[in-house]
């Protein structure tokens, strides 16, 4: 599913904070507590790719989402005393749930009915803080560095927070790529796995978000 937790997933718009630089444009500034925090803008590139994987009693599943992302704000906030890791602010993509494609007309309808998307049509995904190893700060190096992301889902109106482990590499002026994969399970969030074919086919609880993103961020 093409962009479900990126953000997430995200994740997807994940992990901007690191074009500070150790310091953010004076228009935009502030300290608070040894903070320095700016505003800037997000691209999710069309080549990314958000997809979950599950498996039946029968066999396995994978479900894509085709929702294109607009431009996104966000507010991101570094300490000016060398440390690696960021926090965010506003940083979420509100996925909707009927744009999830299972490549089965049968499973989509099912799908949407268990994540009960009727009454709430979107899944939430909040970037809240990223970790970067000592050394390893991605807007200084080409090579790919391992991340931390903590994130935060809300799906069928409940709440979890999650650890998410990222490779990423600086592809280009500002722009950025992010590889990662994470196991949830539907029933944390109160969603009873679906099944089909009069109960003869039962989707397991635990899911697989994988996530590849192409990211420019302003």
């Amino acid at each position: 599913m093409k962009t479900l937790l990126k953000s997430a997933i995200i994740a997807f718009a994940l992990f901007f904070g690191h074009l500070f630089h150790g310091k953010a444009q004076s228009s935009l500034a502030m300290n608070v507590s040894k903070k320095l925090a700016a505003e800037k803008t997000y691209h999710i590139g069309k080549n990314s790719i958000l997809k979950l994987e599950g498996k039946t009693n029968v066999s396995g599943f994978t479900c894509d989402c085709n929702d294109n992302f607009p431009p996104q704000q966000f507010i991101v906030e570094g300490t000016n005393d060398g440390s690696l890791n960021t926090e965010f602010k506003l940083a979420s993509l509100k996925l909707k749930i009927k744009s999830l494609d299972c490549g089965n007309a049968l499973m989509n309808k099912d799908l949407q009915k268990a994540l009960n998307a009727s009454t709430y049509p979107n899944i939430t995904i909040e970037l809240k803080k990223v970790e970067q190893a000592k050394c390893n700060r991605l807007t200084e190096l080409k090579d790919w560095v391992q991340m931390k992301a903590l994130i935060r889902i809300t799906l069928n109106n409940v709440s979890k927070e999650y650890w998410l482990n990222i490779t990423a590499k600086k592809s280009g002026p500002n722009q950025f790529r992010f590889i990662g994969s994470k196991s949830l399970k539907m029933t944390d969030f109160c969603v009873t796995p679906p099944v089909a074919m009069m109960g003869m086919i039962k989707v397991q609880d635990a899911i697989t978000i994988n996530l590849d993103l192409e990211v420019t961020v302003e």
